[in-house]
């Protein structure tokens, strides 16, 4: 497989990524700002008691988003899978052996973790215990992660017989001749969400906090939640078959041995990468107005069994 070239003044310098994570996030809180500041209130509440378990990157709602990325820091691989569902794409129909791992601890299955933790009625009576404040930041940062195509799926052809994890593999290469893999160009929402050593690197200053702020508001005028009326706000299930076909549609065929590409790739992946940052944002609120409302579901249920 050729390599492909990519036309951008942007060079790849840092690792959705802690702006498309904080991004998504934001537009969460945003939302939750202006519809169920309750829903806000509490998970603000629980995100701050873990805070003094991180390394102070990670204080606040947006950059909390980052904390499982954060981890991989210290050596704290047994959450590595939990990151994306690698739904394969075979369009050669290769014999290929998927592990029992990969078909069961994934996204779909953190996230459903997540939620069942948040929610279990034998902690009902505890909102705050740490394995819950663990776990909302396990969502924060998943629902961010399977809105990036490329952890919906991984690839496979005779160039890649064992998959190409996730577009890991794939090199890709932009204008100053560097090679890149596919999966950090989406990461970097095509190269729209990059930061360096001074722009919205954590932990953020007032300034940063309120540009991500006015950012996120950007988005969702040109991005209202009217747009989604229809899709599914709640099933993770649902996002990564989305995300699947969104890689299948749209990522992998400007890819093919060929390499003839859209001009306008480079563009339109931008776009395509905006547009899923924010429904990313509006999932996770609605994921959090469903958790909070099943708690005060439960916890009315404890009061009158007293």
């Amino acid at each position: 497989m050729k390599y492909l070239l990519i036309s951008t003044f942007v060079i790849l310098s840092y690792q959705w990524w802690d702006v498309g994570h904080m991004m998504t996030a934001q537009i969460a809180k945003n939302h939750l700002r202006e519809n169920r500041p309750d829903v806000l209130a509490w998970a603000d509440s629980l995100i701050q008691d873990f805070s003094s378990l991180t390394d102070g990157r990670s204080n606040t709602f947006a950059e909390a988003a980052v904390w499982l990325d954060d981890i991989k820091e210290t050596g704290t691989n047994f959450m590595n899978d939990w990151h994306y569902t690698d739904r394969p794409m075979n369009p050669d129909g290769l014999q290929i052996k998927i592990e029992d791992q990969a078909r069961n601890i994934n996204s779909i299955y953190a996230i459903n973790s997540a939620t069942s933790v948040l929610t279990s009625t034998k902690t009902a009576k505890y909102r705050h215990t740490v394995f819950k404040a663990e776990m909302i930041r396990v969502l924060l940062h998943v629902v961010g992660d399977l809105h990036q195509p490329l952890h919906d799926t991984t690839f496979w052809n005779a160039t890649f017989p064992n998959g190409d994890q996730g577009g890991n593999l794939m090199k890709v290469q932009i204008e100053n001749g560097t090679f890149v893999n596919l999966h950090s160009f989406w990461d970097a929402g095509a190269f729209a969400f990059t930061s360096n050593s001074t722009f919205l690197t954590r932990p953020l200053s007032q300034k940063d906090q309120e540009y991500l702020d006015n950012w996120a508001k950007d988005l969702m005028i040109s991005y209202p939640y009217s747009n989604y009326k229809d899709y599914d706000m709640t099933n993770p299930t649902v996002w990564t078959y989305v995300g699947f076909r969104q890689a299948q549609q749209f990522v992998y065929p400007m890819i093919q041995s060929s390499n003839n590409f859209n001009k306008n790739y480079v563009e339109q992946a931008k776009q395509f990468c905006e547009n899923n940052i924010v429904i990313g944002g509006y999932r996770l609120a609605n994921k959090l107005i469903e958790i909070f409302d099943t708690i005060l579901l439960n916890e009315s249920k404890i009061k009158l069994d007293q």
